[in-house]
Formats: structure tokens, C-alpha cells, sequence
């Protein structure tokens, strides 16, 4: 049975401002304890489930509004953020956009920035990004796109910045990536002011019509990993201002007549695709890389779930080994931790499964459902 941290709170509703600090909370509260770079956030319909990996265990919730795609943790500040809307009658009526920031090591919320009604309530965690450790990044689609830039010191809207053709927030050096609808990356760069001062874009390097680069991507180092649907690998970094996209790699390449570690022959692997929600992760340390697959169908399928995970070793572009879910589950969400000892999460129809990553070999179950998986720790 999960042991669950469970609050009892009551809470003033006419008590929320931008800098409120939320005192009208009564009863006993208490800590979710010491954390580490194994914890990882699951999120649920309106709730975000704070698990220890190693002990498998729900240690505490974060009650996220049924249109928050994403938190961002901010461990050093004892805070973590996300962003939401609400409707005054559920699901329609007036609507009010919020960024909400909640004490980590209670998961109360301690404050309230309105932000205009136009962020996107759908998606996954490259919605919201922390830039320049002081700035809060809501992207926004109306279905124009802009971002909102929010001073989580100060807990203050500062303005909206116009992105048009260009997704997500990828924090990077002084600013953000975005990949564009036109084959390219575009930098925005910020002063510690969060005043937009320079703007430049990547040469055209995928074409939308024919293999788009998913807008989902997962640090790398200095930069950032993203990957098309066909399966094309590429990391994009930003030196001296310019945006630098690397040669791709494949993840389904042809036979080359040489076996993989546990000794079997690769074949084409040209009928299989990635999918899912959360469709692949990497760690820097290790430099693996592991993909959320599926066998069958056309680019149309990136969002189904997939019936096996692959492992890579980004340094050799070489695949280690597949990892097949067990009869009657499936994989949508994939993650892995950042430390050099890291675990490997994943999600689907049959709860979250912690894997060791260098073998595949499964350690345990958590039976809680959700879909993103987030790390607590960059």
C-alpha cells in the first residue's frame, strides 16, 4: 500500500495575492524530508505526485489546476513552480491564469502571480522553464504564440514577449531556445532585467512537411537534445550568440552486420517508430540515451505508446540493448535521473516502473498513474 503524505489544510480563499504568504493555513503540516536527485514528480489529472525512486514511495502531492501541463522544481530555492488555469464554473466560465509556487518541502502553495489568459494548458515540460534562475517562462498559444515572463523573487508579471511560428521554452546561457515551424531553432536572450535584447535563429536544418523535429527536447550537457519523428537525433547549443545545430545521428539505422552487447545481430529496423507522451530521455553523465518505441504506423503515431524502450550510448550511436514491457502494459513516458548513478522511470498503463539503466534490469513498481515524469533535480 503507498504511504502517502496526507495534509489536512483549510485555506482562506480570499486570502491570495502575488506576495501573500498563505498563513491561513491551519492544523499540523507536515515535511515530505530529504531529498535527492532520485526523487521525481508524476503528474496526474490535477495533481503532481512527489515519489522517492529508491524507496518507491509517494512522499507528498502538489494540487495543480486540471489545465497545468508541467511543474518546474527549483530545489536550491526550496520552491516549486507550475502554472495553471481556472475556470470560475470548472470547465467554463471566467477564466484566470495563474503561475503558482509552492514551498517544496511541504508542497503548500506560497503565492499567486496572475499572468494573462492565454497560456497552454496541454502539452509537457518544455511549456514552463526557470531562465536565468530569477524569470519563470509560461509559453502561451491563443493561438498566436508569446511566452509570459514572470520575477519568481519578486513574485511579479514583467510582460509577454511575441514568439510567432515558435514553441516551448529551453532555457540556455542568457536567454531560451525555441524550435520554429520554419526548420529552425531561435535563441532569445534576456538582460537580468527579463528585457528581450537579441534574437537570432538557426540555419534550416529539418523540413516540417517531411520529418519535423519534435517540440519535445531533454537537456544535454550545455545544450539540448531533440529528436525528429522519424527518429533523427540532433543537439543544439548556443556559443557566441549563434545557435548550433549538430549533424543528426539515427536511432533506426540499417543492419551493419555487427552485434549489439548481448550479442544480437541488429536487422533493419525501419518498420519501428518512437512514441509516446514523453518520448525519449538522456543523461549527460552517461551519455545514454533511451526511446520510447512502437512498432508500425506512420509519423501520424508519435503519440502512441510504445511496447518497448531503447537503450543507447550516445558516444558510439550504437544501441545497447531493448527492453520489452511486460505482457498487457505499455510505455508512454520515459525519464531518467541526472546524477552519475542515475534510475530509469517509466510510465504507462501499468504504473511507473524504476529500472536500472545500464542492464535493463527492472528494480521495482510504483502503482500510482500518471503521465509526465519530471526530475526534482536538473
Amino acid at each position: 500500500m503507498l504511504q502517502r503524505t496526507i495534509y489536512i489544510l483549510t485555506l482562506c480563499l480570499t486570502c491570495v495575492s502575488a506576495n501573500a504568504q498563505w498563513d491561513s493555513v491551519t492544523g499540523t503540516v507536515a515535511t515530505i524530508g530529504q531529498t535527492d536527485e532520485h526523487w521525481f514528480s508524476l503528474r496526474g489529472r490535477d495533481t503532481a505526485f512527489l515519489i522517492d525512486g529508491d524507496a518507491g514511495q509517494v512522499k507528498g502531492t502538489l494540487t495543480l489546476s486540471s489545465f497545468s501541463p508541467a511543474v518546474r522544481p527549483h530545489m536550491s530555492a526550496n520552491k516549486i513552480y507550475a502554472y495553471g488555469s481556472f475556470y470560475s464554473r470548472g470547465y467554463y466560465g471566467d477564466r484566470e491564469d495563474v503561475v503558482l509556487i509552492y514551498d517544496a518541502s511541504t508542497t503548500i502553495p506560497v503565492a499567486e502571480i496572475p499572468i494573462p489568459a492565454k497560456a497552454a494548458g496541454i502539452g509537457h515540460s518544455g511549456m514552463i522553464s526557470l531562465l536565468k534562475d530569477k524569470f519563470l517562462g509560461v509559453w502561451n498559444i491563443t493561438p498566436a504564440t508569446s511566452f509570459s515572463l514572470v520575477n519568481v523573487e519578486t513574485n511579479e508579471f514583467i510582460g509577454e514577449i511575441a514568439t510567432p511560428g515558435c514553441a516551448m521554452i529551453y532555457a540556455i546561457r542568457d536567454g531560451f531556445i525555441m524550435p520554429c515551424g520554419d526548420g529552425t531553432i531561435q535563441y532569445v536572450e534576456l538582460t537580468d532585467a527579463g528585457v528581450e535584447t537579441e534574437r537570432t535563429r538557426s540555419e534550416v536544418f529539418f523540413n516540417p512537411m517531411e520529418d519535423a523535429v519534435l517540440d519535445y527536447a531533454v537537456p544535454a550537457g550545455e545544450g539540448w537534445m531533440f529528436m525528429s519523428m522519424d527518429g533523427l537525433v540532433y543537439k543544439v547549443t548556443v556559443e557566441n550568440g549563434r545557435v548550433i545545430v549538430s549533424s543528426p545521428w539515427t536511432i533506426n539505422p540499417e543492419s551493419d552486420g555487427v552485434a549489439d552487447v548481448n550479442g544480437v545481430m541488429r536487422t533493419n529496423d525501419d518498420d519501428w517508430r518512437l512514441g509516446g507522451r514523453q518520448p525519449f530521455t538522456y543523461n549527460d553523465a552517461t551519455k545514454e540515451l533511451f526511446v520510447v518505441m512502437h512498432k508500425g504506423g506512420g509519423q501520424e503515431t508519435f503519440e502512441d505508446p510504445g511496447s518497448e524502450v531503447w537503450a543507447f550510448n550516445t558516444r558510439t550511436q550504437r544501441r545497447g540493448y531493448r527492453l520489452e514491457a511486460e505482457e498487457g502494459d505499455n510505455f508512454s513516458s520515459v525519464q531518467i535521473t541526472q546524477d552519475a548513478d542515475p534510475i530509469l522511470i517509466l510510465s504507462g498503463n501499468g504504473g511507473v516502473r524504476i529500472y536500472e539503466p545500464n542492464s535493463g534490469q527492472k528494480l521495482r513498481e510504483i502503482d500510482v498513474s500518471g503521465g509526465l515524469i519530471q526530475n526534482l533535480y536538473d
